[in-house]
């Protein structure tokens, strides 16, 4: 019975932790209502956080000319800020090849990739015939994993992720995949593809080479693993991180910051022990409960 009652006292104290961390917003952003701009469906994805990710942005005291992103994923936080023209380019890591590729095709390949994304028609047959070639014609490969975000289950790329079944309102492995919307954004995308960079490698080092810029400001989501989360294990193929290390890094940046993190005791003392500020943002997860986002940054949040 101590035991239950210490465990059910540490709960607590873990709870007031966070819950004295100031709310930016209760109200749970509908996504419908913000540009739907990358191609990706990507857990984890950040397209919700749009509003506040521009009030960020407005709230420096200065243009940022590079917004680096460390763990690109879905890139809907740097298409945000290169084409509503908070910033003059970004600059985007991603340790996944074939994710870095399908950017890189994105922006070196617009019209040829548009134009195969249209003449698609994602049937059971054609998907498998996509998922059996092998060829290593970068378009190619890039096309293949678009098609496995977009008919994969919850957009899931990792080893053992299963293609959907009922899908969008029960319409099957089609409904994730509606052609002219998919190649207007990549058409738009490709307007700005002198503002956009991809490089493959490791978010960490990227983040060194943009350290000392003043003008640079960073958006960091990396993998949710910290504090044994589990979700990133699962939903990334690259899903390994010091989050110790990360923090370490990120307390050393000159420019301005904004990382996200699932609400934990854990991250906030990580926080909190580096001087950095901390609020809450409101969000739903993939079962529709309301949760709460953490923000760390380097600039204070207006509530």
């Amino acid at each position: 019975m101590r035991v239950l009652a210490l465990t059910a006292q540490l709960r607590l104290q873990k709870a007031d932790v966070t819950a004295s961390i100031p709310v930016l917003s209760d109200r749970v952003v509908n996504v419908a209502s913000v540009p739907q701009r990358s191609p990706l469906r990507y857990p984890g994805g950040k397209t919700w956080l749009t509003p506040e990710i521009r009030r960020y942005l407005e709230s420096l005291a200065f243009r940022p000319k590079v917004f680096v992103e460390p763990f690109a994923g879905g890139a809907s936080a740097s298409l945000t800020a290169v084409m509503d023209d908070y910033v003059d380019e970004a600059v985007l890591c991603e340790r996944d090849p074939d994710v870095c590729n399908l950017w890189q095709c994105i922006i070196d390949n617009t019209e040829d990739f548009a134009h195969r994304v249209e003449n698609f028609v994602p049937t059971r047959e054609n998907i498998d015939v996509v998922f059996a070639d092998t060829g290593t014609a970068r378009i190619d490969a890039a096309f293949r994993t678009l098609v496995r975000n977009r008919v994969s289950r919850g957009g899931i790329m990792a080893k053992g992720a299963s293609v959907m079944k009922r899908g969008e309102n029960g319409n099957g492995i089609s409904s994730r995949w509606y052609a002219r919307t998919l190649a207007s954004r990549i058409r738009a995308i490709g307007r700005y593809a002198e503002n956009l960079h991809f490089v493959l490698g490791d978010g960490l080092s990227l983040m060194d080479v943009y350290r000392d810029n003043e003008s640079a400001v960073f958006f960091i989501d990396p993998p949710y693993t910290a504090a044994g989360k589990r979700a990133g294990r699962r939903l990334y193929e690259y899903n390994e991180i010091d989050h110790e290390d990360l923090f370490d890094r990120v307390a050393q940046v000159r420019g301005a910051f904004l990382m996200t993190y699932d609400e934990s005791p854990e991250i906030v003392e990580m926080a909190q022990q580096r001087g950095f500020r901390l609020a809450r943002v409101a969000m739903k997860n993939t079962h529709h409960t309301v949760m709460y986002e953490l923000l760390i940054t380097s600039h204070e949040l207006k509530l």
